[in-house]
């Protein structure tokens, strides 16, 4: 056999081990990811410990949110202090209007060991466009650090 195929070959294979490798994740790590609305909606019914916090602002919250969120500004100066006083082993689900502070709010909890972070993908909007429920109710309260 050629000497660069060999070596071609010999390369795909660590490249594909590799991939493989890193996408399983490394001990200790959580999940972190986007969810579709439909996505979140089975998880949400399927996962009565999984906390639903809507990280708009209050004028956001005020003209409707996902039903049974809780929630924190992540725009205000205590979005982190407020967040990472939960239990990083609490599965979260995030959202926001279009799904950018969201995914900004994931990472940075990601980042401080939550353990499971979903971002709803399309935010609030894609909820409605998704004909899913809206309230108007008062958010959930966020549950106490054990």
């Amino acid at each position: 056999m050629d000497f660069s195929i060999r070596v071609t070959r010999s390369l795909s294979l660590f490249l594909l081990i590799s991939l493989v490798w890193s996408c399983e994740g490394q001990p200790g790590q959580g999940v972190a990811r986007d969810v579709s609305a439909t996505e979140l909606k089975t998880l949400l019914n399927d996962r009565p410990d999984l906390l639903l916090i809507d990280v708009r602002t209050d004028m956001e919250w005020t003209a409707g949110h996902i039903p049974g969120a809780a929630f924190i500004d992540y725009l205000e100066d205590d979005f982190s202090a407020i967040a990472h006083a939960l239990s990083k082993d609490q599965p979260i689900a995030l959202y926001c209007a279009a799904g950018g502070r969201s995914e900004d709010a994931m990472k940075n909890m990601a980042k401080a060991g939550f353990k499971e972070l979903y971002n709803l993908r399309g935010g609030f909007f894609g909820w409605e466009d998704a004909g899913e429920d809206v309230s108007f109710d008062a958010p959930q309260p966020l549950p106490k650090k054990e």
